[in-house]
Parts: structure tokens; C-alpha cells; sequence
């Protein structure tokens, strides 16, 4: 028999780890950094106690819908889709199923373009459940990243499985995400890299994580300087343009010929999608909103509720 006093989110982890995730109990273990039998006997409990029914239950019972609308109102965006609990958790799957409903829900129609940033929260989602058919639409990367030896800043990687997923027709850029002098002239009169600006200027969706404040950040594209001065009022960045607390961006040496839209390329973008979920990326989310960046926030119950008490 288990302790009666067992922590409840370690069960709700396990449960949801693997009745939603379907995961294996062998897998279930790693990611929780257990046992196997103990495994086997959070599971046991979860079931004897209810939370494991025909859904797995939060055990912090919070209505997703009126968290949503609370944080759609107190940052002015179009639209907030949140994700029970704390999705780092469940490797952000929630976000992704959020994103597919979302974009679902623009009834894309061919030939229209969907721009495709980097970073670790899209890696994520490539492989979320629940991403529509986007047959017809295509699919442009926002940064160049040729490059760089993390996948997550792998632009064009992202790109072809976000494709195969979705059924979108990919389009590369041949490129780093910050070239030579020399590389940059020479791409400003390559056709293929003005077919890919030209869709940044004509694309109906743009779909973009958001990066964590730059004193913080953990992980950095091999191009973005580390421990640069004049990025340590950084508080985020959307496609490397990093902002400060006010939503003002906040520039470095060589950012001049870095591969991504503009700031005025991205707020023309009808519907630009931030998926963000975590602690960290709170002051990120509130300076990309006060740079009227993001139309569409997916993020989960946890940071939700860290925006609220952020923003009040």
C-alpha cells in the first residue's frame, strides 16, 4: 500500500505520462527518474483514488477557459489557448494539440504561406498529436540556422517535419542564420532567398516560439553573441529580435544581416502564434505583447497564471 500522503503531481505526472502520452512504464520511469515498480504502483493508485477514470484528471481543477479569457484580456491579444497544468512536463504535447486546433480553425486555403520559427518549444511540437492536414498550404522557415549543431535551431529540419506531419509543401533557405558580409550581398540577389522574403511579406500564419530572457538562457543559436552587454536587458526574443522589458528591441553587432523577417514583416502577418509555457518565459511573453507581436498565445494553466499575476 502506498503512503496516503503521496504527492498528488507525481501521481497526476505518472498517470498522465502514461494513460495520455502513451508512454511505456519503462518510459514513464525515466522521465519521471524512478523505478519501474514504482511505476507500476503510482498507476495502482492513481486508479484507486479516482483520478484515473475514463480522462486524466488535474489535480488543481482549473477551468482552462476562464484562465484563457483572463489572460486574453489582461495582455490584449486576439486569442489565448492554455494547456492544463505545467506542460514542460508532458514535453509541451498539450501546446501542440492547442496549435493544431488553431490552426485548424483558419481554414487555410492553398498556395497561402505559414512561416516556421526555431527554437526548443516548435522542436517539440513537430511531433505533437493533433497538427492538421495543411495540404496545399506551404510552409516557410523564419531564421536561417544551416549551421548550427542543436536541432531545435535547425530551421529547415523543422520545416521538412513539421511538413511530413501536416502535408504542407516546405520551402528551405539555404543559409546561416547570420551570414558573412560577402554571403549577404550575395543573397540579396539569389532568386530562391527572395522567394522566401517574399513569403515572409505575403504570409497569412506565422507560427513562433518565444525565447527566455537572454541572462537566463540556457541555450542560444551559435550566432547570438553570449555574454554581450548590449543584450543583458534582453527579456526575450521573437525570430532573434530581441526586446526589452517595453517591447522596444534591443540590437547587436551583426544583427544587421541576420536571415529573418523584420519587426514590420512580422506584425503584418495576420495571425502570428506564440507557443510559450514555463516560469522563465513570463517576462519574455509580456515584452513580445508590448511589441505587438503576438495575435495568438498557446502556453499552459501554470504560466497563465504567472502572466496574471505578472501583468496586475
Amino acid at each position: 500500500m502506498l503512503e496516503t500522503d503521496m504527492d498528488l503531481r507525481l501521481l497526476h505526472r505518472a498517470a498522465t505520462a502514461y494513460y495520455v502520452d502513451d508512454l511505456r512504464q519503462a518510459e514513464v520511469a525515466e522521465r519521471l527518474g524512478i523505478s519501474r515498480p514504482t511505476v507500476s504502483k503510482l498507476l495502482s493508485e492513481a486508479r484507486r483514488i479516482g483520478m484515473v477514470r475514463f480522462e486524466v484528471l488535474d489535480p488543481d481543477d482549473v477551468d482552462v477557459r476562464d484562465l484563457a479569457a483572463q489572460v486574453r484580456d489582461v495582455l490584449g491579444v486576439r486569442g489565448v489557448r492554455v494547456a492544463p497544468g505545467d506542460q514542460r512536463e508532458r514535453g509541451f504535447r498539450g501546446l501542440g494539440e492547442l496549435l493544431g486546433e488553431e490552426l485548424s480553425s483558419l481554414g487555410l486555403a492553398e498556395g497561402e504561406a505559414v512561416l516556421l520559427s526555431s527554437g526548443k518549444t516548435i522542436h517539440a511540437v513537430c511531433d505533437a498529436p493533433g497538427l492538421p492536414d495543411l495540404r496545399g498550404a506551404i510552409l516557410v522557415p523564419t531564421v536561417g540556422g544551416q549551421q548550427e549543431s542543436d536541432p531545435w535551431f535547425q530551421t529547415n529540419e523543422l520545416v521538412r517535419r513539421f511538413a511530413d506531419r501536416t502535408g504542407a509543401t516546405p520551402r528551405f533557405v539555404f543559409a546561416p542564420a547570420l551570414p558573412s558580409a560577402s554571403l549577404w550581398e550575395s543573397l540579396q540577389a539569389d532568386p530562391s532567398y527572395r522567394g522566401i522574403t517574399e513569403q515572409w511579406d505575403r504570409a497569412r500564419v506565422a507560427v513562433t516560439g518565444v525565447g527566455a530572457p537572454y541572462r537566463n538562457r540556457t541555450s542560444l543559436t551559435s550566432v547570438v553573441p553570449r555574454g554581450d552587454s548590449s543584450l543583458a536587458r534582453a527579456e526575450g526574443d521573437i525570430c532573434l529580435h530581441f526586446l526589452d522589458s517595453a517591447g522596444r528591441e534591443v540590437g547587436f553587432p551583426g544583427d544587421d544581416r541576420l536571415v529573418r523577417p523584420s519587426l514590420e514583416q512580422l506584425r503584418r502577418v495576420p495571425t502570428l502564434i506564440a507557443l510559450a509555457a514555463g516560469e522563465d518565459k513570463i517576462p519574455s511573453i509580456l515584452a513580445a505583447c508590448r511589441a505587438g507581436l503576438i495575435s495568438t498565445l498557446v502556453t499552459d494553466a501554470e504560466t497563465a497564471e504567472g502572466l496574471l499575476d505578472a501583468a496586475l
